[in-house]
């Protein structure tokens, strides 16, 4: 193919990249609109079967509801050892139990959802090996062999791109990759670039070899032609080298001006005699990793014994190994960097989740380490249930992503708390310490006023003691200063003690009504009240701190958790984030909030999620507002709440049985 007509591909497959592709419909619709596919000819023979056309080779692409019916799909069954023909199945995720029956060695399978991109590798692959196996049409026992490689390679493709676990992935990848060429040893290495650009470093990742056992460490080299894995990466072809024993001495007399030094050969008593070096593309063909085969072996040859089986057994990587190892190299290219996106998706939400305790945790200090602690005892009961074989969880069993999902929405359910005013949050008594300094003040206003009034009393009694009843002396004016003294004291030390976020005790309202009901004369000759109804209000708070419009405040943080958390893109694995973290303030009885759900309505990661939560709420360390509970008397009060009806018993008694609370001691 020429230069200028890859260019037009490449901007064709570009197109491709962002496409999901979720139906059968929008599988044709894709194919039918999209440039890439106009080298082939496309024809709708009937509902639900899509057929492409090369030269002699066509490929039938089956929806569900024709090969699941055996009547339609037996025309397409009956020839699926046809050489010009490569059937297809599509099928859903949730299909492959189903499809698994179906399957025998001549269908294929083509999974949906999948991304434009793997669709057009797919089909691209499909025509090649298919007209493999069609140009092997007068060799029957080459037919039978290339067409057992053509259907190894394309399972192949579907292991490889059922991993999401890199390192699983990488080692994956080399052995299929050994395998369908029937190498003795490889590596893997993987290309890391800096911010886009072509500067970075080629990683050792992973090592095989059936003859030695090697432990070899993580090792980085530049991305230059200074070494063969280098040369293919900034070649961007594959590097096929018969016998590395064989080069000249000399660099620049050989293919790519390699070079091969022996010295680790002769240090582990092996020899790396023929190599094939093979880049991996992503889906905007930059090289993302190489794959590198070392010594092809004839066959049923399980291991290299000694230095003579190298020269004996080791066969140079003809051109059909070649071809299936680049095939592989193309799938692997694509499922590594869907591996690196969902890894790099999983440290983001990682790094996003941490940093928003974070932001949590500043905006309300006295409740540091809250989040992390619910989600280590929610963690810790949900794969305590995965454990559990007979009874009301024995039928629940959370996967990898669902303990994900439930420790997120457990770090996350005080999310809600950036909504909430900073001074509700971190209120430890009845009055903000601003309001308290406005009635300290206005106290020691009146005691003034108090002081002043006996003076001026005083001096108008030497003045004229005349004007005051017979009997009345300079005594009678100090003791009546000294009880409005005693009596100002006394209630400023029952405000102060019932501004402590304590029970208010018996007729205290009344108290501290009659107090604000009195009045003292200000500076202006003013009358003022001792104190606001503000502050009325809130010191006759009857427990704790806040007041009711504060406390529908707080228990506002539940609305904004949902509303911050529903806004994210969690994905389908993450989906129930947003309502597991939610609601972890309802109660089965309907007496919780923001919804009063009830029973079923309650998800059972947030059955798990109150308990921990009411727990790490009593048994916190101090603060502001409260004392830590023993742990005794909090396993107490969770009782109490379960005999109420307002949580699960069943669960509560795995938490205390199981005495998972001691993981946060």
């Amino acid at each position: 193919m020429s230069t200028a007509k890859k260019v037009v591909k490449q901007e064709h497959l570009d197109v491709l990249k962002d496409l999901d592709i979720q139906t059968f419909e929008s599988l044709v619709a894709t194919i039918s609109s999209n440039e890439y596919f106009q080298a082939y000819e496309v024809e709708y023979p009937t509902d639900g079967v899509l057929s492409l056309s090369s030269g002699p080779i066509h490929l039938v692409i089956v929806e569900k509801s024709v090969w699941n019916d055996k009547q339609s799909f037996r025309p397409f069954f009956e020839r699926r050892q046809d050489s010009h023909l490569c059937i297809c199945l599509s099928f859903l995720d949730n299909d492959a139990d189903v499809l698994d029956l179906e399957l025998d060695s001549d269908l294929h399978g083509i999974g949906l959802p999948v991304s434009g991109i793997q669709l057009a590798v797919t089909i691209d692959n499909h025509f090649r090996l298919q007209q493999a196996i069609h140009s092997s049409t007068t060799d029957k026992e080459k037919v039978a062999e290339t067409s057992e490689h053509v259907k190894y390679v394309l399972r192949i493709s579907r292991e490889l791109n059922g991993i999401r676990d890199t390192n699983k992935l990488l080692s994956l990848i080399l052995l299929k990759a050994r395998e369908v060429t029937n190498a003795d040893a490889g590596s893997i290495y993987v290309v890391e670039r800096q911010d886009g650009s072509n500067d970075g470093e080629i990683v050792f990742k992973v090592t095989q070899n059936e003859t030695v056992t090697q432990a070899l460490d993580e090792f980085r080299i530049p991305i230059s032609e200074g070494s063969i894995v280098g040369n293919a990466v900034v070649k961007e072809h594959s590097i096929n080298i018969p016998d590395l024993y064989h080069l000249d001495p000399d660099p620049d007399k050989n293919p790519f001006k390699v070079k091969h030094d022996r010295t680790w050969d002769e240090k582990i008593g092996y020899q790396c005699r023929s190599m094939l070096t093979l880049p991996m593309f992503d889906i905007s063909h930059q090289v993302i990793g190489v794959i590198q085969l070392i010594n092809r072996k004839k066959d049923n040859i399980p291991n290299l014994k000694n230095l003579k089986d190298f020269s004996e057994f080791v066969l140079p990587f003809e051109s059909a190994s070649v071809e299936y190892a680049e095939i592989v190299a193309q799938q692997a290219g694509i499922a590594l960097e869907n591996a690196l996106l969902t890894q790099e998706k999983e440290e983001l939400f990682e790094g996003f989740v941490h940093a928003s305790v974070t932001a949590i945790e500043q905006r309300d200090p006295t409740t540091s380490g809250h989040s992390n602690r619910v989600a280590q005892l929610t963690l810790g009961m949900a794969q305590l249930l995965n454990d559990i074989d007979h009874g009301k969880f024995a039928s629940i069993r959370f996967d990898k992503n669902q303990l994900k999902e439930i420790e997120y929405a457990s770090l996350l359910h005080d999310f809600g708390k950036l909504g909430v005013r900073e001074q509700v949050l971190t209120k430890a008594k009845k009055l903000y310490p601003w309001e308290l300094e406005l009635v300290l003040e206005r106290f020691d206003h009146i005691r003034s006023r108090h002081q002043i009034e006996y003076l001026e009393d005083t001096i108008k009694y030497l003045q004229d003691q005349r004007a005051f009843p017979p009997g009345f002396g300079p005594e009678n004016l100090k003791r009546s200063y000294e009880r409005k003294l005693n009596e100002l004291q006394e209630f400023l030390e029952f405000i102060l003690k019932s501004n402590e976020p304590t029970v208010l005790e018996q007729g205290g309202f009344e108290k501290l009504k009659d107090i604000a009901n009195l009045s003292f004369t200000d500076c202006h000759k003013k009358q003022k009240p001792f104190l606001k109804a503000r502050e009325l209000e809130a010191l006759s708070v009857s427990r704790g701190s806040l007041t009711r419009e504060e406390f529908a405040e707080i228990q506002s943080h539940v609305n904004h958790t949902y509303e911050f958390l529903r806004k994210i893109p969690w994905g389908r694995a993450f989906s129930n984030v947003p309502q597991i973290a939610a609601k972890h303030h309802e109660k089965l009885d309907g007496s919780g909030y923001p919804t009063s759900a009830r029973g079923g309505e309650i998800p059972v990661q947030t059955r798990i999620m109150t308990i921990s939560d009411i727990y790490d709420a009593l048994t916190a360390s101090d603060r502001p507002y409260k004392k830590a509970v023993p742990v005794d008397r909090a396993l107490d009060i969770l009782n109490m709440e379960v005999k109420a009806g307002k949580l699960d018993s069943d669960l509560f008694n795995i938490f205390l049985e199981s005495k998972v609370y001691n993981s946060t001691m």
